[in-house]
Formats: C-alpha cells, structure tokens, sequence
C-alpha cells in the first residue's frame, strides 16, 4: 500500500491569523493586492502578536488610543507599518501623521495611499467599534462590487 501524506504549507500571514483567530479578528480577502482584517475590540496583547507575525507591511486603520498603547509598549513595531490612519479624537498627546476625525473621513481618501501590497489592517477599541464596523463593511462591499 502507497503512503500518500499531505503536506499542508503555511504561510506567516495564515499562522498569524490562525493564532488571532477566536479573538473577533475577521479575513476580508484581497483588495488592490493587500489581505484586509478587520479587529474589533481587540486585545493589545494579541494584536501585538497578530501585527508581529504579519510578513508585510501593514496600513493600520485605528482609534489613536490603541495605535498609542501599542507603540508605546512596542516601538520597535513602527517599522512594520507602510502608513497608519488613526480617526477619532486624539486625546493620547501622541503624534500621528494621518489623524482624521471620522472612520468615513478615513475612508473616502484610503485608496490613493494603497500603493504597494501588504496588508490592510482596521482596528476599533472604543465604544463606537460596531459603528465602525458598519461602515467599513459598506466600503469593502462597494469595492468588491466594483
């Protein structure tokens, strides 16, 4: 009798994912060339470990306090990411480059800064992270219907 054994290769990416998953980390597939997740709520501990394991870079979509809590206790993770995009009332004193005032705000212009591969990460930690939500589920439906 034959041995036939399956080998099964992982990626980074999907070892990743696979340790987020159960946590309310979500897979959107591709967009423009980029995997896109979506995190709601997340624990840092376990986004730390998610955005550690990712092997590209990343444009980070979320609340400046939890871009804030994360850089501030791993600051050696800032040179994961392509660009970050906080929205939301920045009241952390920490400097972020792209700081809009509302997720809509973000994601009207988020297109033209997509421009290499890598991954799309949206992340929500305060208490309007289902309306958050929402909206970024209305936007990657009307780009995939395009």
């Amino acid at each position: 009798m034959q041995d036939k054994r399956i080998h099964i290769e992982t990626t980074p990416t999907r070892d990743s994912l696979r340790k987020a998953q159960g946590s309310g980390i979500r897979a959107h597939g591709k967009l423009k060339g980029l995997d896109v997740f979506t995190w709601m709520q997340p624990e840092q501990n376990a986004l730390v470990n998610f955005i550690q394991g990712i092997p590209t870079k990343i444009f980070w979509v979320g609340n400046p306090s939890e871009i804030e809590a994360v850089l501030s206790s791993n600051p050696e993770l800032i040179y994961k990411f392509q660009s970050i995009f906080s929205f939301g009332e920045n009241r952390t004193g920490f400097m972020l480059e792209n700081e809009f005032m509302d997720i809509q705000d973000v994601l009207n212009g988020l297109m033209s800064e997509l421009t290499t591969t890598g991954t799309l990460l949206f992340t929500c930690t305060e208490n309007d992270s289902e309306y958050v939500s929402l909206k970024i589920a209305a936007y990657l439906n009307l780009l995939q219907s395009l």
